[in-house]
């Protein structure tokens, strides 16, 4: 993939669906740039797309789909085993 066939991984609004794949966004290329750019922190990742989150949920229909699994839950950092 091109660098800026990787950019293009972008939502369209008000269909929150991405513009270079069509599939909902963020889309699997999407996520895995969102969590290079945000390696370091994936705080601030989070405190983004929470943000987005709230923006895409004024666009998109109640459809019963889980709208933080789809925007959020899919970045948290993974589980830490004891040991």
């Amino acid at each position: 993939m091109s660098r800026r066939a990787a950019r293009d991984h972008v939502a369209a609004r008000p269909s929150w669906r991405c513009r270079a794949c069509g599939a909902p966004w963020p889309c699997q290329p999407a996520k895995l740039r969102l969590l290079r750019a945000y390696a370091d922190d994936r705080l601030a990742l989070m405190a983004w797309l929470g943000v987005t989150m709230a923006e895409a949920v004024r666009d998109l229909p109640d459809d019963g789909t889980d709208v933080i699994e789809r925007f959020v839950r899919w970045a948290r950092p993974p589980r830490r085993h004891p040991g």
